[in-house]
């Protein structure tokens, strides 16, 4: 097994890819007077580990191929990281302000304050804002590595410390403050919070660092506790469930304000994701996979960045084409428009990654 290729790891790209796609999918659902809830609780709530999962993802690759025992460089580092995240980030973007502006016929997003705002916060398409994130985490890493050094030293008490923390910031970003500011780029600041504060984050990055320094260890106490692991993923799945079926039925909120509710921020999505990342480890790394299960998800584990990157096109434009032939979106279309977006979407993956393309336009559509 390559160190700096595991197989596991790439599936769970595959997965979080899926549930990316998912959850954007949802929000088409969620515009149905009477929405499925059994859908939009599999498309928007079952679905919401992926978002903190790609950021568990990065910082295994990172820690992995940049790990605490080895020199670090870090114009190198941050130079090989801009190009495959900073040059892609800002190409899209482009692109989809490019492509939003001609939809609305405005062009105001092209304004350079508003163009400036736009970048800054990852605004140009709903999707991006991720990379805005990502980003930050690349350009912070001189604090994570001895970040990451100082907990190794007693790893249970300062994950379990680090959790309760990161659960409890989230509580309050994500339902207390409500902050107002006579400034605009304040108010804009505290608006975006999402979009780039990467406190919200932390602790599914750091476990996923520590994952990748203790890869083996890791994976000997998941096999040796595979039925723990199996319980706490049905238990977080259930809670997260109930969460959201729970809210409605006593709450008396609607599907669209359960779903901003109960989400990957909020207490049960934390644990809903930290125990994902757990099974996925535990099925995917310590125990068989079935050569089926492998080539799909080696296949989406190949091809996920630049789906990530395109999938957002295909979306808009099968729901501008349902919207121009009257087409009511039942569940049988939704799932539809979710199997042809990502069939879109891999499909362009493919194509992109094995065309003969000049180098530069290669690094702006998928950063090599």
């Amino acid at each position: 097994m390559s160190k700096r290729f595991i197989q596991s790891i790439n599936y769970m790209r595959g997965l979080c890819m899926l549930g990316v796609i998912g959850i954007h999918v949802g929000s088409v659902a969620l515009l149905s007077p009477s929405p499925n809830l059994g859908l939009v609780a599999v498309l928007e709530i079952l679905s919401r580990f992926s978002v903190p999962a790609f950021f568990f993802l990065s910082a295994f690759g990172m820690f992995l191929s940049q790990p605490l025992n080895q020199p670090f460089v870090y114009k190198e580092y941050l130079k090989r990281r801009l190009r495959t995240v900073l040059i892609p980030y800002l190409s899209w973007s482009l692109f989809y302000m490019l492509y939003v502006s001609v939809i609305g016929h405005n062009f105001t997003l092209f304004h350079p304050g508003q163009f400036i705002r736009t970048l800054w916060y990852g605004l140009a398409m709903y999707h991006i804002y991720f990379l805005v994130i990502l980003l930050w985490f690349y350009f912070l890493m001189p604090l994570w590595r001895p970040l990451l050094r100082w907990m190794d030293k007693k790893p249970a008490l300062s994950f379990t410390i680090l959790f309760f923390a990161n659960m409890i910031f989230n509580f309050y970003s994500s339902y207390i403050w409500n902050f107002h500011f006579a400034s605009p780029i304040l108010q804009d600041a505290f608006n975006y919070r999402l979009n780039y504060v990467v406190l919200h984050y932390l602790f599914i990055f750091l476990f996923g660092a520590f994952t990748a320094e203790h890869f083996s260890a890791v994976c000997d106490w998941l096999k040796n506790h595979g039925l723990l692991v199996n319980l706490f993923q049905g238990l977080s799945t259930a809670g997260m469930l109930a969460a959201y079926y729970g809210i409605m039925y006593y709450k008396g909120y609607d599907a669209l304000s359960a779903v901003f509710t109960i989400h990957q921020l909020s207490p049960v999505g934390m644990v809903y994701t930290l125990s994902t990342m757990l099974f996925c480890l535990y099925w995917w790394q310590c125990r068989p996979v079935p050569r089926a299960v492998d080539k799909v998800f080696s296949l989406l584990g190949d091809y996920s960045y630049p789906i990530y990157l395109v999938h957002p096109l295909f979306l808009a434009l099968l729901t501008h084409l349902a919207s121009h032939f009257h087409i009511f979106l039942r569940s049988l279309y939704i799932m539809a428009i979710y199997c042809i977006v990502t069939l879109l979407a891999i499909a362009f993956s493919i194509v992109v990654t094995k065309a003969t393309l000049p180098r530069w336009l290669r690094i702006c559509i998928k950063g090599k």
